[in-house]
């Protein structure tokens, strides 16, 4: 079988990746926008000493869980210890991921001796894996452990999908995050206004609030470049070919720049193109 995308320099159509879990390599893909910088700047704080507690909200495919997979990739270049999770609706579920994550890491860190002897939150974490305790304990805990290993990361994402136990575990880890830590996490437009309204406190103990918007026109033709980059096999070409800049600049419009639906859309587009031959994608396909 040939491959049809030779005929626009490329070796496979670089936009079948769409979700932010699939994708390797999240920070060369990334698009920067303002408010990475700001976060940026809150990150080596937290490296410093600092303290910080992050909200992403914003639409579905609008980057949220891309931001926290770069923060992992940071974490784990920079051996800092860290812990990413997409919440689901089982509490308790979720509970034993995060304590299990952090053991693990605390465990490789403290090599065959010093496990001999455990530190005393260790061993009340490994307790409360067998107890059920109350979601402000847990809350105590997981501050405990993340104050043992700064700089230390606690990345939720999706707290759409968290019950009411698993919002009282949060108010709690953010009430006692201490110096060294950063706690971020994502959620829909919808879910946040609900806790302002029900939790206005807690709001309150949030250092920053990023409500996402769409990429800008600029913004979403550097995300088709460094997509297409990715699988460009043909050197010193444009580097939006096959489109045109009139045709990405519709599309992002059509989709209120989202760039999840932005690389549906060109995925679409790439894939009609080839079957018809099109040297040049500079209008809707239909």
């Amino acid at each position: 079988m040939t491959n049809e995308y030779k005929l626009y320099g490329l070796t496979s159509n670089p936009f079948r990746e769409v979700s932010a879990e699939a994708i390797e390599n999240v920070s060369l893909l990334h698009v920067s926008q303002k408010i990475d910088s700001e976060f940026s700047c809150l990150v080596g704080e937290v490296s410093e000493g600092g303290r910080a507690v992050v909200a992403y909200a914003g639409d579905l495919g609008i980057g949220k869980s891309e931001r926290l997979r770069w923060l992992e990739e940071v974490a784990i270049k920079s051996g800092i210890f860290h812990v990413l999770i997409s919440v689901e609706q089982d509490y308790e579920f979720n509970m034993k991921r995060l304590f299990e994550s952090g053991l693990k890491q605390i465990n490789d860190k403290l090599g065959f001796m010093g496990r001999l002897r455990s530190p005393g939150y260790v061993t009340e974490i490994k307790r409360s894996l067998k107890q059920k305790k109350e979601p402000a304990e847990l809350g105590i805990l997981a501050s405990a452990m993340l104050k043992e290993q700064t700089p230390s990361y606690i990345l939720f994402d999706n707290i759409d999908c968290g019950d009411n136990k698993f919002q009282d575990f949060l108010i709690s880890l953010v009430n006692n995050l201490k110096a060294g830590s950063l706690l971020c996490f994502t959620c829909n437009n919808e879910i946040f206004k609900g806790i302002k309204e029900t939790n206005p406190s807690f709001i309150e103990r949030i250092n920053k609030q990023y409500i996402l918007n769409g990429l800008a026109d600029k913004e979403a033709e550097l995300l088709v470049a460094k997509r297409l980059a990715v699988s460009r096999s043909a050197q010193n070409m444009d580097p939006i070919f096959p489109f045109t800049r009139e045709f990405i600049y519709s599309l992002n419009l059509q989709v209120n720049g989202n760039p999840r639906a932005l690389l549906k859309g060109m995925d679409d587009a790439l894939s009609k193109a080839c079957i018809s031959g099109l040297p040049l994608i500079a209008k809707n396909l239909g």
